[in-house]
């Protein structure tokens, strides 16, 4: 960014998501006072998840323009914003949590808003009536209608980015939808809740992405070996219960690879349809 420098050892000791706040908060300052961090970027001042790469060019809305003026390093949304849908992150002016939720839900794909949209749901940064009641507001802006059916689907029960992009997944490929953190008692006084559960099958599912172990990690106060140990523990009374005949775990590469998981989860529940 020209004219906006950070010494090497601190930019190198920063997470991807901090470079990428860093990076908007730069780009913003180079701009009029009336312009709002938004969309994407927005999203990620607010530590909403992101599917792939941020994007190139910060995102912002601005009300004194009427049609999109973009450059190298930003793109300006013409648009109006309340004073009650802008709030100050970081230093810099950004949409509210809810307008920002609302406007990836209008502008993004439907995986993205969902992925998004559970997320805010489950942390408590929006309510479906909030998002419903602002969505009826703007009835003929572009994309209300994927939005709407976006805010739907959305569920706070879903725990992880990689929960909320397999719900979507299971959707696309038309799989029976099942229970989310369906809780289980083990036989001396465990409790669990695992991701995805079929009761009529009897099929236990489960997302392993690195941040289920690696928060798990963090809260036990275990090293990463005694995490596996521990949710093979986990997984092993679980299958033991009476209501459990089927247990079946997937991936990150799973969820994005085309027609990977609809098949691993089909061939997990042929043999158990009634």
């Amino acid at each position: 960014m020209p004219g906006r420098y950070v010494r090497t050892a601190h930019w190198m000791s920063l997470s991807l998501d901090e470079k990428e706040i860093m990076r908007i908060v730069a780009a913003v300052t180079t701009l009029h006072g009336t312009a709002v961090v938004s969309r994407l970027s927005a999203a990620a001042l607010w530590g909403m998840p992101r599917l792939g790469a941020p994007p190139k060019r910060v995102h912002v809305t601005d009300s004194r323009i009427t049609q999109t003026v973009q450059n190298a390093f930003t793109v300006k949304h013409a648009g109006s914003l309340g004073p009650a849908e802008v709030a100050e992150r970081f230093g810099v002016l950004v949409t509210t949590p809810t307008r920002t939720a609302l406007d990836i839900a209008l502008t993004a794909s439907f995986r993205q808003s969902v992925v998004v949209l559970d997320h805010c749901l489950r942390s408590g940064l929006v309510t479906k009536d909030g998002l419903r009641r602002d969505l009826e507001r703007q009835p003929t802006a572009r994309g209300s209608a994927r939005a709407a059916r976006a805010i739907d689907f959305a569920d706070h029960r879903a725990n992880r980015p990689g929960e909320s992009l397999s719900r979507v997944v299971m959707l696309e490929a038309r799989i029976e939808a099942p229970e989310l953190q369906a809780p289980f008692d083990g036989p001396d006084s465990q409790h669990a809740d695992v991701d995805f559960f079929w009761p009529g099958l009897g099929l236990v599912g489960e997302f392993d992405g690195m941040t289920k172990y690696r928060d798990s990690g963090r809260w036990s106060g275990l090293k990463p070996h005694e995490v596996v140990i521990a949710e093979k523990v986990r997984e092993d009374w679980i299958r033991a219960d009476p209501a459990v005949r089927g247990f079946v775990r997937w991936t990150w590469h799973d969820v994005v690879a085309s027609g990977r998981l609809a098949a691993l989860l089909s061939a997990a529940m042929r043999p158990r349809l009634r």
